[in-house]
């Protein structure tokens, strides 16, 4: 009669289960992520301060006309969010650090993000070491000195900053990266809390 080796039978099971649970489990954590990822980028996208840059020199989108592109002083043809949406694309990913044959356990790692990342990406164009983004949540400043009109000496080709007060608007700060940062953390969080 054959005998069987009970104790190496439940081992042998054991190691095959927890290796296809553990990668079942890797696979589930990528996807939330990429989840994750893709409701950001919609929330970037749809963004209002996204939109407003995104529709250039020409648009008229601020309080007495002219641009936020023109307001923030970006060059005609400057195309500022494509360089932060690169970045939250290749940014935000998770890394599998150890499946281990032996234990039902394993290690990741999610890379998201910063806000001091994305600023670093976002230089004011007449102020070194200020950035854009900082200004857009804080109020950008000159709006009363910020005239339509087209000029040689315009960065944007549609409006220029001049010495006297063109007009009593003020822009106040709008919530923008730091927000979009801080709900992609907020569902992380949820999307991979165990439950």
């Amino acid at each position: 009669m054959a005998e069987i080796n009970i104790q190496g039978l439940k081992r042998e099971i054991s190691k095959q289960y927890s290796a296809k649970f553990k990668k079942k489990l890797a696979s589930k954590i990528i996807a939330d992520v990429e989840k994750v990822k893709k409701q950001m980028l919609a929330e970037f996208d749809n963004h209002s301060v996204t939109q407003d840059i995104e529709a250039g020199p020409n648009a008229s989108n601020i309080a007495g006309g002219g641009s936020l592109f023109g307001l923030i002083g970006f060059n005609s043809g400057d195309d500022p969010i494509q360089r932060l949406r690169a970045f939250l694309i290749k940014t935000l990913k998770v890394k599998i650090n150890n499946i281990s044959g032996k234990d039902v356990e394993f290690s990741f790692t999610v890379d998201i993000p910063t806000k001091e990342e994305l600023d670093s990406l976002a230089p004011l164009p007449w102020a070194a070491g200020r950035s854009w983004i900082d200004e857009v949540e804080r109020g950008v400043s000159g709006l009363g000195r910020f005239l339509v009109k087209q000029s040689p000496a315009s960065r944007s080709g549609n409006a220029i900053q001049v010495d006297g007060q063109v007009r009593s608007s003020s822009m106040s700060g709008r919530p923008y990266i730091t927000k979009i940062i801080a709900n992609m953390i907020k569902n992380l969080t949820s999307t991979l809390e165990v439950k």
